[in-house]
């Protein structure tokens, strides 16, 4: 008897979904899993933006916006289990669920495939998951954060598949794993129509026969040029990740040098920028976490010397949300999430809503400047408002302001904003559970920022409490490391209350001092 070609068809289908279900399963080889956790689980993140998308205009282009990336998000310190070879693979602590939460939004994705089954590799190793172990933690995020959106960039790793044969394979993950919920059109999309979606983007041709998203293709170990699309765009690459022949400032250099240069790009919906700040070197000892240490800071540095970016592109960071060991600061997604954001950032503490960085303005409201003073007699002379970078350089701490800035009528807060009061200070102290515990607390966890042994440190309500120091009344420096000033203003006379944190002490404490004092300073909402 024949067989329908409707029954065909159905039963052709079963049996595919069959060998698509079994193929997206984890991989033999993958003997101990994800999750395996061999030195523990992630540790607390240093802060969140899950939502950071919410407040851009729909009518934005993807390529407008400052998005942060991660290289080689699949091999994460937590679950890639590589050992001794750690140095020369791992490039982030935090697992993608976290990436996520920390504000990354396009990932770079490299999957080895074994006839059709996706692995993930960086170089020849595999990073013990398979593509669904990316996939599920994003769409669980973006079912609970619909505002956002996640691109992934894919390219083969490690296999030698023709394009058309990877591409197959890749679709299959994708379908299998709700459809609708990635997008793979030819175009650089607007926010409107893409949130809540995973915008695939390919380094790989073939296409198996259907969409698959934009190709974005440049040549290897690239230093600013440019690579075509088969669609009219371009992308501008800053990928020279050897650095075997050119020197870790030299790197650095083409970094910043793609940052502007995409933040002056005029037409920027036709083009993709992608800034790599990873790199690898052939000298033992050099790792990954150490090459990122000494390039994330100077990179985060950069973004907060003063010139306003609005629009710097795509920019891939290993050790996103620093190191587990403190060596790589946590500071620069944090930097390039905010530079999408016109006022500030906040938290909800109770009935209070706080900035939840300290004040890095150099304007008052008004658009007037507050003068930056720099030599220390000039300082101690003031009678006006000034403010300054602890040590004259610039540590992602926030500025450190006197106190006529604080009671300048021009306002240093933004627009909705005020510098806190005394009261304001004491009902958050409160709500934590008083001065003696409230300053651990409010303090940011771990010996990145806060010295040993950051006594109590809990950032139980993520009000990341830094240890940005002082400048006395004689313009000179201390403490940054050990203890925490904020201003109030709450006027004593002619000084002003401020509150402070220690290193070793879990309380918040509070003081009247000069005037002349540089402290940081945290904005209340009116």
């Amino acid at each position: 008897m024949k067989t329908s070609p409707s029954l065909a068809v159905f039963a052709a289908f079963l049996f595919c979904s069959l060998l698509l279900i079994t193929s997206c399963k984890k991989d033999p080889i993958q003997d101990d899993g994800l999750g395996a956790d061999p030195i523990g689980p992630d540790r607390a993140l240093p802060y969140t933006y899950p939502d950071w998308m919410a407040n851009i205009d729909d009518s934005k282009y993807l390529s407008e916006i400052t998005i942060p990336g991660t290289h080689d998000c699949g091999a994460d310190l937590h679950t890639s289990a590589q050992g001794t070879m750690s140095n020369l693979t791992i490039a982030q602590d935090f697992r993608i669920a976290n990436q996520l939460l920390l504000g990354v939004r396009w990932f770079d994705i490299r999957l080895n495939d074994d006839d059709g089954t996706m692995t993930v590799f960086h170089g020849p190793y595999y990073l013990h998951k398979n593509f669904n172990d990316l996939i599920r933690p994003t769409l669980d995020f973006l079912t609970a954060h619909p505002t956002e959106v996640v691109v992934f960039m894919i390219k083969q790793e490690h296999s030698n598949r023709g394009d058309d044969a990877f591409a197959n394979g890749v679709l299959g993950y994708l379908n299998w794993s709700y459809p609708d919920r990635f997008w793979m059109g030819d175009h650089i999309p607007q926010l409107s129509e893409v949130r809540g979606k995973v915008v695939i983007v390919r380094q790989f041709w073939g296409t198996h026969g259907y969409a698959m998203g934009v190709p974005l293709l440049w040549n290897d170990n690239t230093t600013g040029s440019f690579g075509g699309t088969d669609d009219g765009m371009y992308v501008y690459v800053q990928d020279h990740y050897s650095l075997n022949s050119v020197s870790l400032d030299t790197k650095i250099s083409e970094i910043e040098a793609c940052l502007s240069k995409a933040h002056t790009e005029p037409y920027p919906f036709r083009c993709y920028y992608l800034n790599f700040t990873s790199g690898e070197q052939d000298v033992q000892g050099t790792s990954l976490e150490y090459i990122a240490s000494y390039i994330n800071p100077r990179i985060n540095n950069f973004l907060l010397s003063g010139t306003i970016w609005h629009n710097v592109g795509v920019v891939f960071v290993n050790f996103a949300g620093g190191s587990d060991d403190g060596a790589v600061p946590n500071d620069l997604v944090k930097t390039l999430v905010n530079l999408n954001i016109t006022g500030p950032t906040t938290v909800t503490i109770g009935t209070q809503v706080w900035e939840s960085a300290n004040l890095n303005v150099i304007s008052y409201r008004n658009g007037d400047p507050i003068p930056k003073v720099t030599d220390p007699t000039a300082w101690s002379t003031l009678t006006t408002g000034a403010y300054c970078d602890y040590n004259n350089s610039i540590n992602g701490y926030g500025k450190l302001y006197n106190w006529y800035a604080v009671n300048d009528s021009r306002g240093l807060a933004f627009a909705g904003f005020h510098v806190a009061t005394e009261p304001e200070w004491m009902t958050l102290a409160n709500y934590v559970g008083g001065q003696d515990v409230a300053g651990g607390k409010l303090k940011e966890t771990g010996t990145g920022h806060w010295l040993s042994p950051n006594t109590g440190a809990t950032n139980a309500v993520v009000f990341t409490a830094l240890p940005g120091g002082w400048r006395d009344a004689n313009g000179t420096f201390g403490n940054s490391g050990t203890i925490g000033n904020w201003w109030t203003s709450t006027p004593v006379n002619s000084d002003a209350l401020n509150f402070y944190m220690q290193y070793n002490s879990a309380e918040i404490i509070h003081q009247t001092n000069n005037a002349k004092y540089g402290y940081s300073v945290r904005c209340i909402k009116n």
